[in-house]
């Protein structure tokens, strides 16, 4: 899947040949030159973020560290938000290319949720995401392709539980669907409960994780490789 079509682009000005600028020739800028150009702007953007968080990364914040002209940015991207958007597509495109869970314990362990080190990447990621959420509900609609990073979460789990089924490890009572929104839900709780409250204890939330999982996709609540 092609992270250039899952967002809205506004047109390159330059001719489609080659430009003057300078007295100098610019190089042709086709289409894949755009799109590596695209990931490589969402690439810096998601490693500003992360450091940075949402509420202070700028758009020339972003310029810098993909050593691009404000004016080469606004050629892909419009908004920081699409930026995000963008970012946070990237990364959940290289998870599409994991290997799905081979076993019912792999695929707890895929949805598990732990409690992360202050100041980690992955505490990083998630203060990326709560904050860039916290954005999104003020908005009257949401930033173009953020639909998608749904779509590839939800895709993935909907992989996970059919070759699960296929095997024979589940039954599915609820459903696919059903379950796919479930175990959804069920995991994006959790993560939120541990990291936003340092005194709950983990074991009980991830004990009622295996639970809630197990149950829901039909197969016997206990250890997630019994």
């Amino acid at each position: 899947m092609s992270v250039r079509s899952l967002f809205w682009r506004r047109p390159c000005t330059l001719p489609e040949n080659a430009a003057q600028c300078g007295g100098k020739a610019l190089p042709k800028r086709d289409e894949s030159y755009m799109e590596a150009q695209r990931e490589a702007i969402a690439r810096a953007a998601l490693e500003v973020l992360l450091e940075k968080g949402v509420y202070e990364t700028s758009l020339r914040d972003i310029c810098k560290a993909a050593g691009i002209s404000v004016g080469a940015l606004y050629t892909h991207f419009k908004t920081t938000e699409e930026a995000i958007v963008a970012a946070c597509t990237l990364h959940h495109l290289e998870e599409q290319r994991l290997p799905i869970p081979a076993s019912w314990g792999e695929y707890v362990a895929s949805l598990k949720v732990v409690r992360r080190e202050h100041g980690s990447r992955d505490s990083k990621r998630f203060r990326l995401s709560l904050q860039f959420a916290a954005e999104i509900s003020q908005m009257e609609q949401n930033p173009k392709g953020l639909a998608a990073i749904y779509h590839l979460y939800r895709e993935r789990i909907a992989k996970s539980l059919r070759a699960l089924q296929a095997a024979g490890e589940i039954t599915l009572p609820l459903g696919l669907e059903m379950t796919t929104e479930l175990h959804m839900q069920l995991a994006s709780g959790a993560e939120y409960q541990l990291a936003c409250d340092r005194e709950l204890p983990s074991d009980g939330v991830l004990e009622a994780l295996d639970v809630g999982l197990a149950m829901t996709a039909g197969r016997r609540a206990g250890p997630p490789d019994t």
